[in-house]
């Protein structure tokens, strides 16, 4: 009896190993994110795009949000209209909720209202 009660409290424990459903983290969740170009500005002579951006759905405000939390001065990755993805530094702007900064090099992938994806490599 006691070696059943033994046997049933392991396997109660290792449930979520042998059932492989562990929770993910909430950056995890979002694989991309669809956001817009408020504003691009190029520096030719520094080689340098800096671009003001937000989601570009609604429904992903959150998860931009908790991005730009979690990833401020990270490097993440861009994908505008030819399919390439590009590296860009990311930071939280402070003083506009819900808003984000991308410094990235020239040539811009996307304008001012460029739509594009925005993820965290892994």
């Amino acid at each position: 009896m006691r070696s059943a009660r033994l046997l049933l409290a392991a396997l109660l424990l290792m449930w979520p190993i042998l059932s492989g459903s562990q929770a993910a983290p909430a950056s995890a969740q979002v694989e991309t994110i669809a956001c817009r170009a408020l504003e691009v500005h190029s520096d030719e002579e520094l080689k340098v795009t800096v671009a003001v951006f937000h989601q570009r759905d609604e429904g992903q405000r959150s998860p931009l949000a908790a991005l730009l939390r979690e990833h401020s001065g990270a490097m993440v990755e861009v994908q505008a209209g030819d399919g390439t993805w590009r590296r860009a530094r990311m930071v939280r702007l402070k003083s506009c909720f819900g808003r984000g900064l991308l410094l990235l090099s020239t040539p811009a992938p996307f304008s001012e209202r460029g739509e594009f994806l925005l993820r965290v490599p892994k």
